[in-house]
């Protein structure tokens, strides 16, 4: 018995029909994929923590956004700078910085500032590994299985991520209760001293233990064996500012495809965050969902659904179109926004739809997440650019793309809820939004069949 289950978990590792350091790259990569998820799980509820156990001001919260939209802002020039360098020291030191963060954390417990300060600063730094991360797997795994090997590694750290989340939720909820009822009483005995120290700095424990996550799913990446010829490595110069703007000016100059694609993935990401931040008001509020209900709809079951789907969209990613692939992603994304708004107009002829209808918008949402996470940071872009330094140029201005849409879609959310627009409207607003992207990613897949555009990534590279 145990040998086939060893065989299975072997199979597993291996990768889809990979050999060689395809092989040992998806092991490795499943590794820090499943680490860094569980570390991202655990910081997940820091926000929360700072609301319940350092009493954060409002004003507080955004920090961490507003860090990562600053670490997006600055791949612009990392993209052009690692393009043709070896890529593996703008993964190992980013992301070792923002473990090193997350340990220190755990002394930040006296400040909401510092607290929040200190995860905005790590997400700044994690951020900017991932155009030199895409460089990497595009180099190493073959294209025909490039979607099937990281749709297999987003479904697994799709469920650790999940897992971690709920269990750190769980832990620090049993925690408060504990320390709440000690407060209460008098201990007497070393045990009883050791379980209050214990849960009453659970808080510094969890961001210890996720710090030493974060650092340990870099250290699995660092054992990846980048294959980077002298070729693509040659000419490396250090480029500027200014240079980093006029090679991303060339880019946009010369390849009107992948502008036509930052329009629609603009599109896309905008009218999502338009919506997004006010999901839990609306869940709560409008809906009338607790905590679990809200945590349940919020994560739990769009987790368990890109659990389900996301290694079967890597495979039907390696030989379906892109933009037929958006499509269809943003398509059932924009379903959830609007499912979800028209909960209360259901409810009012048929009860049940306050549950069942947010349980089918959340599926449709989450069947898909996994796609959009791997066509946005993963094998989107290569698509597009020429293969070797050309890629870190091109997910850099992705990241960048990123951290403007969150700049400018959340001072447009801000503005909307300041002149009284309720989260039902921008729900209806942001997802018809979103599936007009996906009618647009449709039609520019009618247009590249017209013009024999080569119809996959595959025949892209090939070509």
């Amino acid at each position: 018995m145990a040998k086939p289950v060893f065989a299975g978990f072997l199979a597993f590792l291996s990768g889809p029909q990979l050999t060689g350091n395809a092989a040992r790259t998806y092991r490795w990569h499943v590794a820090y994929a499943v680490l860094d998820s569980a570390a991202g799980g655990i910081l997940l509820n820091a926000p929360l923590i700072a609301i319940k156990k350092f009493q954060a001001a409002n004003w507080h919260l955004p920090l961490r956004e507003l860090c990562a939209g600053l670490g997006m802002i600055l791949t612009l020039y990392l993209g052009s700078r690692m393009a043709n360098r070896p890529k593996m020291p703008y993964i190992i030191i980013p992301g070792v910085t923002a473990g090193i963060c997350s340990l220190l954390m755990a002394t930040a417990t006296g400040s909401a500032f510092w607290f929040l300060t200190l995860l905005g600063i790590g997400a700044l730094f994690e951020v900017t590994t991932r155009p030199a991360i895409a460089a990497v797997l595009r180099a190493n795994y073959p294209v025909e299985h490039r979607g099937h090997a990281t749709g297999e590694a987003r479904k697994w750290s799709s469920l650790c991520f999940l897992l971690s989340s709920v269990a750190s939720a769980v832990i620090l909820h049993f925690a408060s209760q504990y320390v709440e009822a000690a407060d209460s009483m008098t201990l007497t005995g070393a045990v009883h001293h050791g379980l209050w120290w214990l849960t009453e700095h659970m808080a510094s424990l969890l961001m210890v233990l996720a710090g030493l996550l974060s650092l340990a799913s870099f250290a699995c990446f660092r054992q990846i064996h980048v294959d980077e010829t002298w070729e693509q490595l040659q000419g490396a110069s250090r480029p500027d500012i200014a240079q980093s703007l006029r090679e991303t000016l060339v880019i946009l100059t010369h390849d009107h495809r992948y502008r036509r694609y930052l329009a629609g993935c603009f599109l896309d990401g905008f009218f999502q965050m338009l919506y997004f931040p006010l999901i839990w008001i609306f869940l709560s509020q409008d809906l009338g969902f607790g905590y679990v209900g809200c945590n349940a709809l919020m994560h739990a079951i769009p987790a368990l659904a890109a659990f389900a789907t996301t290694g079967w969209l890597g495979r039907l990613f390696d030989r379906t179109n892109p933009w037929i692939a958006w499509g269809g992603v943003r398509c059932l994304w924009g379903l959830d926004a609007i499912l979800l708004a028209a909960t209360p107009w259901l409810a009012q002829a048929f009860p049940p739809a306050l549950l069942l209808v947010p349980i089918l918008g959340r599926l449709a949402r989450g069947s898909v997440q996994g796609g959009w996470w791997i066509l946005w940071w993963q094998i989107g872009v290569t698509f597009f650019a020429p293969v070797g330094g050309a890629t870190s140029r091109y997910m850099g201005i992705m990241v960048f793309l990123n951290g403007l849409i969150r700049f400018s879609a959340s001072a447009a959310g801000m503005v909307l809820t300041a002149l009284a627009v309720s989260p039902q409207t921008l729900l209806i607003l942001g997802g018809a939004g979103v599936m007009l992207s996906g009618c647009y990613s449709f039609y520019h897949a009618a247009w590249d069949r017209r013009h024999r555009v080569p119809a996959t990534i595959a025949d892209f590279e090939q070509r």
